[in-house]
């Protein structure tokens, strides 16, 4: 689950960060590697996840960490062995797990003293010939088969006992003590190598071993983010600047062609712009493919008409105009010029009158018409702001009202004329009533 988290994770910042050589390596069929690099190297990889995961353990270290006291009791406990002719094989396990390595065994889950191991590895007991695994201050499991090595070289000379330990010394961080019923020797072996100790040797070893494992707060406090494996941060550094040298600051540039819109800026506020021709912008720009992942809105051509004034005028488009994302460059502009019509307007309050058709009943006065509101407030451009005095109704048709009362109607605006408030499209007109004749 970590692991795909990790390559999801990863997979995402790339996307988000335009990391153009991590987004490289996915498309390339990461995934389908990914599969056959789990089919062919399981075992291995299986190894490295849980030397990895080790780093972070969850478990608490004083329940792997032994006292002095145990220390010496299994110091004693191997020593006496050795002395006696017994074999033994004991495992101390180090931060990876073994449960993968290991087959066979019994729980024991007891404290370490020498009468236990004594009886663990008689000779008459028929666990003798396994090995006991130790945790911290306690003894797990005894009667434990463990995997052979096949350095051959390396164990040419000694038995089973001693090819196990060894095998399993060369697959996980674990220190394997194994004592030879022959020789009554003590062999230990770590990190894929065996060697004789005596009783001084193995009491250092094994200090040595827990020491390194799980080091002391005194210890540790001393080693910061920046002094802890410092050859492996090194050689990280050293390995991404290469291959971003070599894949990423070496792309070939590439072209492509946009029709970018045109942007206004800072209009002046008595100037209305009527129509631009043409509408876009057509440009080429130039940039390393990864940069070519921007979103096309944020592309535009913007001009500053601060001081336009009326009329129609030609404007010429140069790179300065264009706003690109960074990365990217202008190759050509394949619209030099374009043309706005530009027209000015004013504001200002106009009559509102009524037009109607046809004849008006005689209960109906026509000298006693209201219309609410009587003016409105409109923009007016181009030649209109010098015409225009007066605005009027739709036509309403007289012939159709037959009693005083109240009707909407709608504002007739010509061409370049704007209403201010979109209230006023309709206007009321109230008729009032006329004379009987007797």
């Amino acid at each position: 689950m970590l692991g795909v988290i990790a390559v999801l994770t990863l997979y995402t910042l790339a996307r988000i960060l335009n990391m153009y050589m991590t987004s490289l390596v996915f498309q390339a069929g990461l995934t389908a590697a990914l599969v056959g690099l789990v089919i062919i190297f399981q075992d291995d990889i299986r190894m490295a996840i849980e030397q990895l995961s080790s780093i972070g353990t969850f478990r608490s270290k004083h329940h792997l960490v032994a006292s002095n006291k145990t220390v010496e009791c299994l110091v004693d406990a191997l020593c006496n062995l050795a002395r006696d002719r017994i074999g033994a094989l004991v495992v101390i396990k180090g931060r990876e797990s073994l449960d993968r390595h290991l087959s066979g065994g019994i729980s024991v889950n007891g404290r370490i003293s020498v009468p236990l191991l004594y009886s663990i590895f008689h000779p008459e007991t028929p666990s003798h010939d396994g090995a006991v695994i130790i945790e911290g201050e306690r003894i797990d499991k005894f009667g434990v088969r463990l995997p052979l090595s096949h350095n051959v070289a390396a164990i040419k000379d000694v038995g089973t006992r001693h090819t196990a330990a060894l095998g399993l010394a060369e697959r996980s961080d674990a220190l394997v003590i194994a004592v030879s019923e022959e020789r009554g020797t003590v062999s230990i072996a770590e990190d894929g190598v065996m060697e004789k100790v005596n009783r001084e040797s193995l009491r250092m070893r094994i200090d040595s071993f827990y020491n390194r494992i799980f080091p002391t707060p005194s210890s540790t406090k001393k080693r910061t983010w920046f002094t802890t494996n410092p050859v492996i941060k090194l050689l990280s550094i050293v390995v991404a600047i290469t291959l971003w040298f070599t894949f990423v600051y070496q792309v070939d540039v590439i072209s492509r062609s946009y029709s970018i819109p045109i942007v206004f800026k800072n209009t002046p506020d008595n100037i209305v712009i009527n129509e631009t021709k043409p509408l876009e912008i057509k440009v080429t720009l130039n940039g390393p493919e990864r940069n070519f992942t921007f979103d096309e809105r944020i592309l535009n051509a913007s001009f500053d008409i601060s001081s336009l004034s009326e009329g129609i005028h030609t404007i010429s488009v140069t790179k300065q105009n264009i706003t690109l994302p960074d990365g990217i460059f202008v190759n050509q502009i394949l619209t030099k010029s374009f043309q706005l019509k530009a027209t000015a307007f004013e504001e200002r309050e106009i009559t509102v009158r009524l037009r109607t058709a046809g004849k008006a009943h005689k209960n109906i006065d026509m000298n006693d018409i209201k219309i609410n509101p009587a003016s409105v407030k409109v923009q007016i451009n181009g030649d209109k702001r010098h015409t225009l005095t007066e605005l009027y109704t739709e036509s309403i048709l007289l012939d159709s009202i037959e009693s005083p009362g109240t009707i909407k109607t709608k504002v007739v605006l010509p061409y370049g004329v704007q209403l201010i408030n979109s209230d006023d499209e309709f206007v009321k007109v109230q008729f009032g009533g006329g004379r009987m004749n007797p």
